[in-house]
């Protein structure tokens, strides 16, 4: 094994958001971003749009917010009698440290001599 294979040992803990799926990922970052205006969906989703390059649809918004708020990540806070603004936990904010950390391993393991620029390995 290389030194560069164990800087990025995907085993070393902690990762706890790699089992996580992008777009939750994503979500929690928005809503980190904009955690001084406790932001509610629909600005969460302008945020996200603008991130994406793209719609995002209403409904995966929503029931991805709700799975974060039942995993603990985020806490919903009504606004209004339709509107929540979410905030995130303290665990989510560990955890997003936590995964930052481990991407900053991983990307520091980059050296030129590791990147494939179609090169043949035996010239």
């Amino acid at each position: 094994m290389t030194a560069s294979e164990t800087d990025c040992d995907t085993t070393a803990q902690p990762r706890p958001l790699v089992g996580m799926t992008g777009f939750k990922r994503d979500l929690l970052l928005t809503v980190a971003r904009l955690s001084g205006s406790n932001p509610y969906g629909q600005v969460v989703k302008q945020e996200l749009e603008e991130q994406y390059g793209e719609s995002i649809n209403h409904g995966r918004l929503y029931q991805n917010l709700d799975e974060l708020s039942d995993m603990g990540f985020v806490r919903k806070l009504p606004l209004d009698g339709r509107t929540n603004a979410y905030r995130l936990t303290e665990q989510a904010a560990s955890e997003l440290r936590a995964h930052r950390e481990w991407e900053e391993e991983c990307l520091l393991a980059i050296d030129e001599d590791a990147i494939d620029r179609g090169e043949d390995l035996l010239s």
